[in-house]
């Protein structure tokens, strides 16, 4: 494994540009997409998804959900009127939308810390691409681990402990890091990795897509305390897009179907064209796990 220090130089042009006034944000080339909310009944194999609404409908970039621990809120990255990208709250019980970050640069991939009480995202300038926090009013409250760029997504998997997609370029592969903020060092564990990563319910491990090949691409788990990866299981052909229910299996898209890893397979868990969704990319599930949002593409 190799260690990044604060004397680190990361070329990430490709990335987020190259400092010049030409700087184009990466949202500029994003695609248009909603954000869908409903109720998720989850006991044993059953598997419900009732009242899915689209919660943004609109043309844009609608994107990157994540629910507060209590599940009264999801936090989203969205693009209005400009190419810039702030972070939005939805109000599940009131159905409002409310701008929460009001910065220069582009906010990304907003994901609650421990602790409850501020939130993390990716802030992407013109020369820099890097993990960033904020209070959950939106008050920011500086970059952290700022030796570490381009970071793409991250992970929470405690307090002081973040995992991190970085990425590469023509001559390097996307890399898994392991951060600490306590020593502001981070450590390369895996390479050839997938966007989606999460901390695994009740555990103090983190799950990544590991790209063995174009069409090889595993679920791994890595221990935060041995730093020991094991494999969990094969993804969907061609989809990298997951999330943990509390009951510890997995739900994937593909199309406009969910499907569910039960029982050491994937199973088929829910058609969502019944509600209009097609596409599935992200999806996010609140702790409690009585709701879900899905990512999907969107319509005319």
């Amino acid at each position: 494994m190799r260690t990044l220090s604060a004397a680190l130089l990361v070329t990430f042009a490709s990335a987020c540009g190259d400092g010049s006034s030409d700087y184009v944000p990466t949202a500029s080339g994003a695609p248009s997409t909603d954000i869908f909310v409903g109720t998720l009944v989850i006991d044993g194999e059953r598997f419900d998804i009732v009242d899915l609404v689209n919660v943004t409908d609109r043309a844009g970039y609608d994107n990157q959900p994540q629910f507060a621990p209590d599940g009264a809120a999801l936090l989203f990255t969205s693009a209005r009127d400009t190419l810039q990208t702030d972070i939005y709250r939805y109000d599940v019980s009131t159905g409002a939308t409310s701008q929460v970050t009001h910065t220069a640069g582009s906010e990304y991939s907003p994901t609650i810390m421990p602790g409850g009480t501020e939130f993390s995202t990716i802030r992407e300038e013109a020369a820099r691409q890097q993990l960033w926090r904020f209070g959950l009013d939106g008050s920011d409250r500086g970059g952290l681990l700022d030796a570490v760029q381009p970071v793409g997504y991250h992970a929470w998997g405690d307090a002081n402990t973040v995992a991190m997609f970085v990425l590469g370029d023509s001559l390097t592969p996307a890399t898994l890091q392991i951060g600490s903020l306590d020593s502001g060092v981070a450590t390369i564990v895996a390479e050839d990795i997938g966007r989606s990563l999460h901390r695994i319910p009740g555990t103090h491990s983190i799950s990544f897509v590991h790209k063995v090949s174009d069409d090889e691409w595993l679920i791994k788990a890595i221990d935060l305390d041995t730093r020991s990866i094991t494999t969990l299981t094969s993804t969907l052909l061609g989809r990298e897009d997951y999330a943990w229910l509390p009951d510890g299996t997995i739900v994937m898209g593909d199309g406009s179907m969910l499907h569910r890893w039960l029982a050491g397979e994937w199973q088929e868990a829910a058609d969502l064209s019944v509600f209009g969704v097609n596409g599935v990319s992200r999806i996010a599930v609140n702790p409690a796990g009585d709701r879900i949002a899905v990512v999907g593409e969107h319509g005319e």
